[in-house]
């Protein structure tokens, strides 16, 4: 599905197979840490870069929000069980409205999560990096970020 939606998938999935990385398909936000090649992996870092989930409504709508909210909770709560002592996990997301409705310090902290840093998301500290639409006739195209933030959150101790 991959190499039909983007024309640079093969190349990219080729170079990070040649690298030694272990490329994953169908994966589950929700459910990552009970997939059977995950379970007994713990990561330093994990990143989810724009998040969203199906768009079915105007990003404006409070459904479509809520959508985005809980695709975003259930990462967090999956991602928390996967990270090292000392991992951290990063979503790089859209500051302005409606994006400041996800609340996405709120979910990370519902999820026993607390913030260690916020920084602007330029995309040039990820070398090659192309971000993509995701679905629809326009999965292909880029997108402006436009404003953006990388936040980047520790798995608290007390829980």
């Amino acid at each position: 599905m991959m190499r039909l939606k983007y024309s640079g998938a093969a190349s990219n999935l080729r170079e990070l197979e040649e690298l030694g990385c272990t490329v994953m398909h169908g994966v589950n936000a929700h459910t990552m840490n009970s997939h059977p090649l995950l379970t007994h992996k713990l990561f330093g870092r994990i990143v989810y870069n724009f998040p969203q989930a199906a768009l079915k409504r105007s990003e404006a709508n409070i459904r479509q929000i809520e959508s985005h909210r809980r695709l975003v909770k259930g990462f967090f709560k999956s991602a928390s069980d996967m990270m090292e002592e000392n991992g951290e996990v990063h979503v790089t997301h859209k500051t302005p409205d409606p994006y400041s409705k996800w609340e996405i310090e709120k979910l990370a902290e519902e999820a026993g999560l607390f913030l260690v840093e916020k920084v602007k998301f330029r995309k040039s500290d990820y070398p090659g990096y192309e971000n993509k639409r995701g679905s629809g006739s326009r999965a292909d195209e880029s997108f402006p970020p436009g404003n953006c933030c990388t936040f980047k959150f520790g798995k608290s101790t007390s829980l």
